[in-house]
């Protein structure tokens, strides 16, 4: 059974489909295109040993702390560009992880993602969650443009909420 779910693009259609282990080096690259500049000035024998570490950590924390969630990737014309980690434990949405390829970035990939998990969120009247690096992180202007708001901040952190507007009674 194909567990896929499509969103549309002006570019073409999303796809977002269950990670696989075949996915593990597309993640591993990802996940080192997605660190902060200041980790490029390490060596490379030292960045790729702590790009390694930092991947096993968080591939174990995310499985540890959401057992439930649901790890996609994200694939364009069949070719893989991101990767998408959602955990619905029902009384809210929350967005895990999200990342892109930096060729992809600013092109309306995460913009469709977050607004399609909004979509959701909005028709089964929760809230959508997500923590993003407190210092100048592009994904919280995205979320902030899209409608959330800071909730909390602690060191290294802002956790931002969307939530759906209320009910008109009438």
């Amino acid at each position: 059974m194909d567990d896929a779910r499509e969103i549309p693009l002006p570019l073409g259609m999303l796809r977002l489909r269950p990670e696989r282990e075949e996915d593990r080096d597309f993640r591993y690259r990802l996940f080192c295109d997605s660190r902060p500049p200041e980790f490029a000035l390490l060596a490379p024998a030292a960045f790729q040993e702590v790009m390694t570490q930092q991947f096993h950590a968080q591939s174990l924390v995310h499985l540890a702390r959401f057992p439930a969630a649901r790890f996609d990737l994200i694939e364009l014309s069949g070719e893989p560009i991101g990767r998408l980690v959602v955990d619905r434990p029902g009384q809210f949405l929350h967005i895990v992880d999200q990342a892109i390829v930096p060729q992809w970035r600013g092109r309306g990939v995460g913009t469709a993602i977050v607004r399609a998990l909004i979509d959701e969120a909005e028709a089964a009247d929760l809230p959508v969650r997500v923590e993003g690096a407190a210092e100048n992180d592009p994904s919280l202007r995205l979320y902030r443009r899209l409608g959330f708001m800071p909730v909390e901040t602690v060191p290294l952190y802002t956790r931002l909420e969307w939530r759906p507007a209320p009910a008109v009674s009438r």
